[in-house]
C-alpha cells in the first residue's frame, strides 16, 4: 500500500529538521593540523668574531642557556663534534687566522669576551630561538692548539674568571721558557690564571679538562709540560693507565681530582695532534652543561 503524499512529505519534513538540528549539534572532525616542520640546526656569523651554532635540540623556551666558546679549529669541525656529543647548548666558534698571539691581542682588549656573549644572546632573542627573557646559564670555554691564547687572555679578566664555568683544552696551552740547560723551566708568568683556575677545578669549584699529546715543539713548553705544571699547582698525581679513546687514540695517563680532568694521549707527530681536534665529542660531555633532552 502506498502510503498518501501528504504522509510521505510530512516524514521528509520530519528527516529534514532531524538533519538540521543534528548539523547544529554535531562535532565533526577537525581538519588534521599540518604537521610541525622538523627543527633543524641555526647556524649565523656574529657582527665582532665567530659564528654561532644552535642544535635543534635545543628547547626554544628555557630561559637558562648554556654556552660554549671555542677557539681555533674549522667551525664544521667543531659544530660536528659538538652536535654529536649530544649537549643542549649554544656554541660559538672563533678562528683568526695565525698563531697564539693572533688569539691573545684581539681579546686583551676587556671588552671583547663580554660583547661576544652579549651579541650572541641578544641574535638569538631576536630569531626567536631562545626565551625572551633567557639568560646564559653556563658559560665554558673550549680551545684547541693555538686557540689558547685567547684563554689566556680572557683569564686575565677577573670579571670572566669568575664567571667561566669550565675551560676544556685539547692539546692546547703552550708556554715559553725561562732559565736555561738543567734549570730550565716553564715560565710561571705564561702559566699564571692556568694554574689558578686548575686550583678551583680540583677542589670541585670549577671544571677543566686537559687532553694532552707528547708532541715536543722544542723552543717552547709542549701541552704535556704545561699539563705537568697544572697538576703540581692543584697536588695532583698522574697514574699509569692503557685505555682506549676515541677513533683509536690510547689514553696512557690520567689524573682525576674534584673537577680537574687530565688526560695524557699517546702520539708525537702533527696527526695525533689534530686527533684531539677531531674527537672533541669524546670529552665535550664532561662540561657541566645540559645533556640532549
Amino acid at each position: 500500500m502506498i502510503p498518501p503524499m501528504s504522509r510521505i512529505l510530512s516524514f521528509a519534513a520530519v528527516c529534514t529538521l532531524a538533519i538540521q538540528a543534528g548539523c547544529a549539534s554535531a562535532q565533526w572532525p577537525k581538519p588534521l593540523d599540518k604537521p610541525e616542520p622538523p627543527a633543524v640546526d641555526l647556524r649565523f656569523p656574529l657582527s665582532t668574531v665567530g659564528d654561532v651554532f644552535v642544535p635543534a635540540c635545543l628547547p626554544s623556551d628555557s630561559p637558562q642557556i648554556d654556552l660554549v666558546v671555542h677557539f681555533h679549529g674549522a667551525a664544521s669541525v667543531v659544530e660536528r663534534e659538538f652536535a654529536s656529543a649530544g649537549l643542549s647548548a649554544v656554541l660559538v666558534t672563533v678562528n683568526y687566522r695565525g698563531l697564539s698571539r693572533a688569539y691573545e691581542e684581539p681579546f686583551s682588549d676587556p671588552i671583547l669576551f663580554q660583547t661576544l656573549l652579549d651579541e650572541t644572546l641578544a641574535e638569538l632573542k631576536t630569531r626567536a630561538r631562545v626565551a625572551a627573557n633567557a639568560a646564559w646559564r653556563r658559560v665554558c670555554i673550549s680551545s684547541f692548539s693555538a686557540g689558547f691564547g685567547a684563554v689566556r687572555a680572557v683569564l686575565k679578566v677577573p670579571a670572566y674568571f669568575e664567571r667561566i664555568d669550565a675551560l676544556y683544552l685539547a692539546d692546547t696551552l703552550y708556554a715559553g721558557y725561562v732559565g736555561a740547560g738543567p734549570d730550565r723551566q716553564v715560565n710561571p708568568e705564561h702559566m699564571h690564571d692556568f694554574r689558578r683556575f686548575a686550583i678551583e677545578a680540583a677542589a670541585g669549584r670549577k671544571t677543566l679538562i686537559v687532553t694532552h699529546s707528547y708532541l715536543e715543539p722544542g723552543t717552547y713548553a709542549g701541552t704535556h709540560e704545561t699539563a705537568d705544571v697544572l697538576l703540581a699547582a692543584a697536588g695532583v698525581e698522574r697514574r699509569t693507565v692503557d685505555e682506549a679513546g676515541p677513533a683509536g687514540m690510547q689514553v696512557v695517563s690520567r689524573a682525576d681530582a674534584g673537577g680537574l680532568h687530565v688526560y695524557g694521549c699517546a702520539g708525537t707527530t702533527g696527526e695525533d695532534h689534530l686527533a684531539h681536534l677531531r674527537n672533541l665529542r669524546f670529552w665535550y660531555p664532561l662540561l657541566p652543561l645540559q645533556p640532549t633532552p
